[in-house]
């Protein structure tokens, strides 16, 4: 298996400071899983929210939900928006690329060295032919100036819309694809970019993972083949940093929202129960019911490592 050098992911994070280019992060010690700090980002005269977003390799949903108070289609110049990039890892295996579905996200762990590089991500539209599927998987193929063979799937929708489109679309700049593919094993499924960046951190594509040009490039090159795909729904996310515990809350995606209808109580004490698994904490609940209740996807402090007195 390839392994990316550590200067070229010194390249990359230095990189991500002026371009969309994903944060590098160095994995916090064993037993903690929260990375990287927020931001503030100012708009700039004619920015439009998905502009202020790839700007900062943000998704359009995560600066939504962690701006509540921004009305995003009257955005006005000067206004400051949060970019929430202290983030929580997502429960799972820091192995290959995770993606998680509720925060619109994808990790990598390169191999062979302690960090983990982060993109938003688009992901499949509302309705069950069109939804992401969760589980394992591995890349299958990769390719560069892909052609895109639409699938039956789409070709129907698109009837039903009135519309007729071409069922291959070649490689070049209208190619929904966009210039590197990366297929999954299971093999309807996706890895790439896109010729419209504006999708990226929303629920747009037919189940496949989309992500802005200026980072799948750099993520197809470091990708080697069978590299393993862990794809989770974890809106509720609890970790640990320097003693302290961090709770994350997204919204759920609709499916999930129509599903526990507003009860997510299993869903984040379930996250919570496995971060102190090992770890006795004091949670401040009043803290995480806020949390819960307002869905930034902002992480915050809700407690602290137990003491002796107070875990007996």
């Amino acid at each position: 298996m390839a392994k990316l050098s550590l200067a070229s992911l010194f390249l990359i994070g230095c990189m991500a400071t002026t371009t969309t280019l994903a944060a590098v992060y160095a994995l916090p010690p064993k037993g903690d899983a929260v990375i990287g700090s927020n931001q503030v980002a100012e708009v700039k005269k004619d920015d439009s929210l998905s502009m202020v977003a790839e700007r900062n390799d943000a998704g359009y949903y995560e600066l939504l939900e962690a701006n509540p108070d921004l009305d995003p289609l009257h955005l006005k110049e000067g206004t400051q928006v949060l970019i929430p990039h202290q983030i929580i890892l997502p429960n799972a295996p820091r192995e290959g690329i995770v993606i998680n579905l509720a925060e619109l996200r994808l990790y990598y762990y390169p191999p062979g060295v302690n960090k983990v590089i982060t993109y938003p991500v688009g992901i499949g539209r509302i309705g069950d032919q069109w939804q992401t599927p969760t589980g394992e998987l591995t890349i299958v193929e990769k390719q560069k100036d892909p052609e895109w063979h639409v699938p039956q799937s789409v070709l129907d929708d698109m009837i039903k819309r009135g519309k007729v489109m071409p069922e291959v679309i070649p490689a070049g700049p209208n190619n929904p694809l966009g210039a590197y593919m990366m297929r999954m094993s299971n093999e309807d499924y996706l890895i790439h970019g896109t010729d419209h960046a504006y999708v990226v951190g929303r629920r747009t594509t037919a189940g496949c993972i989309s992500l802005y040009p200026e980072d799948i490039a750099p993520l197809f090159s470091m990708i080697p083949l069978n590299t393993k795909v862990t794809i989770v729904n974890q809106p509720f996310k609890a970790g640990w940093l320097n003693g302290q515990l961090y709770f994350e809350a997204h919204r759920p995606l609709r499916e999930e929202r129509f599903r526990y209808r507003g009860h997510y109580d299993n869903l984040w004490n379930e996250a919570l129960k496995s971060a102190t698994a090992k770890r006795a904490a004091s949670v401040n609940w009043n803290a995480v019911q806020i949390l819960v209740k307002n869905e930034t996807g902002v992480a915050e402090v809700v407690g602290t490592v137990a003491t002796q007195s107070a875990a007996s």
